[in-house]
């Protein structure tokens, strides 16, 4: 058969019945869900890095009293130190997204559990960040009162339980929004990987159920009485 007859029999084919596997189908799916993660990660990654140079000038920004500097700047290098740690995790996760490429349910498997512990991570560095959060409010706070000649100290009682409490509120709302953060911006995606991954489970119980009922067919068959004997 020469070239020209190969390639009417090519065409010659209906590859209107072309099937895709269904497993095929569904680990390609989990790339519209990665492909949105990687998206809002990248985003993140930019705006935490302008967050952070940002408050590198909030002494002059917010003018804070001179003799507070060196104590916001000890609490921005902990800031720093712990940013640069978590910040570089969220990239080695991005990267292994990355480089997904449909290829097995086990990798798909990796990722979603390695994206959870990455969803923790995130919420142990925003509550990391909180104690520079209120180190800042504090000395903004005492600036305040030291332009009007005052300090805590001499505030009225019931001035400093109101404070006190309003700390704790800001405390705990601060809290509430990271956990709200993260299920609003990444949960949607471990719902979607999870369905997949859930669904990828059932495909592999049908066709382990199958294989077994195959098995006993074929030992049932076996032990059937042949013909004459």
């Amino acid at each position: 058969m020469n070239l020209d007859e190969l390639k009417s029999a090519w065409n010659a084919d209906n590859t209107d019945n072309v099937r895709i596997p269904s497993r095929i189908k569904k680990l390609g799916a989990a790339k519209l869900p990665l492909d949105k993660l990687k998206r809002n990660m990248k985003n993140e990654w930019y705006i935490q890095i302008v967050a952070i140079v940002f408050l590198a000038f909030f002494p002059w920004l917010f003018r804070l009293h001179p003799t507070y500097h060196i104590i916001y700047y000890a609490s921005y290098t902990f800031l720093v130190l712990i940013s640069a740690y978590y910040l570089n995790l969220f990239r080695l996760f991005y990267n292994k997204i990355d480089h997904y490429s449909m290829g097995t349910k086990d990798s798909l498997l990796e990722i979603y559990y390695e994206f959870k512990l990455n969803i923790e991570r995130y919420h142990a560095f925003g509550f990391l960040l909180l104690p520079t959060a209120i180190v800042a409010s504090g000395l903004y706070f005492n600036s305040r009162l030291i332009e009007k000649e005052k300090d805590f100290l001499t505030l009225p009682a019931n001035t400093k339980v109101y404070l006190i409490i309003l700390s704790i509120v800001v405390c705990l709302t601060a809290i509430l929004s990271i956990l709200l953060w993260t299920r609003y911006f990444y949960g949607t995606y471990v719902k979607e990987l999870k369905t997949i991954l859930d669904e990828l489970k059932e495909e592999d119980l049908r066709e382990e159920n199958g294989k077994v009922d195959a098995m006993q067919t074929n030992v049932t068959k076996e032990n059937q009485p042949k013909n004459g004997e």
